[in-house]
């Protein structure tokens, strides 16, 4: 009879759990999808027959897009849409996805307009303080209400044209930054039955 000692203990092995595959989440499915389009028209005004290469962007879709746009990683926009798979049209796709970016790119013009309108602004009330405030100290015997009414002018005129030059633009800055996005943003167009699937497949797991 084998003595304790010499009896072989055998390894114990130890249970391993296998982990289920990850599955997505149904809210990582609808994020996929930002804006549900049922016709490509939904994207367009109601109240201008033109065709889409000329056609007016809906003012409702637009604020939907401020709205329901992603940010990734690399700190860029991303949209999109879901339309049914059987009015699909790549060549309309690519259509709205130059007349959005058209969209902003003019709206980035009317900025700059704005921003240059305000420096042109400012530099015309500084020069004007300046001119009025020399004028001032060559002017003799300057009475005294006069030369108080003139000095508020002055400071006016200064304070107000710097506002203009520098404040003014730095104000719109970021709205000209949000816009540029939209412009460099990547758009994207997928089938809505294909969302639908991923969501009913994803609910019953």
């Amino acid at each position: 009879m084998d003595t304790p000692e010499k009896q072989e203990t055998k390894p114990v092995l130890k249970e391993t759990k296998v982990q289920p595959p990850e599955t997505k989440k149904i809210s990582d499915v609808l994020q996929t999808a930002q804006i549900s389009l049922d016709k490509y028209d939904d994207i367009f005004s109601d109240f201008d027959p033109s065709p889409y290469a000329s056609r007016l962007l809906s003012y409702d879709f637009i604020k939907e897009l401020y709205r329901r746009y992603s940010e990734n990683k690399k700190g860029e926009y991303e949209v999109t849409f879901t339309v049914p798979k059987q009015i699909r049209s790549q060549k309309i796709e690519e259509l709205i996805k130059k007349r959005i970016k058209e969209f902003f790119k003019e709206k980035i013009k009317k900025i700059d307009r704005k921003a240059q309108h305000l420096r042109n602004g400012g530099i015309i009330r500084l020069c004007f303080g300046l001119i009025i405030s020399v004028l001032i100290f060559i002017v003799p015997f300057l009475e005294l209400p006069f030369f108080t009414i003139l000095s508020v002018l002055v400071w006016y005129l200064l304070w107000s044209g710097y506002e203009l030059m520098f404040d003014g633009p730095e104000k719109i800055k970021s709205k000209r930054q949000f816009y540029h996005k939209f412009v460099m943003a990547k758009y994207h167009f997928m089938d809505e039955e294909e969302v639908v699937q991923n969501i009913t497949s994803n609910s019953y797991r």
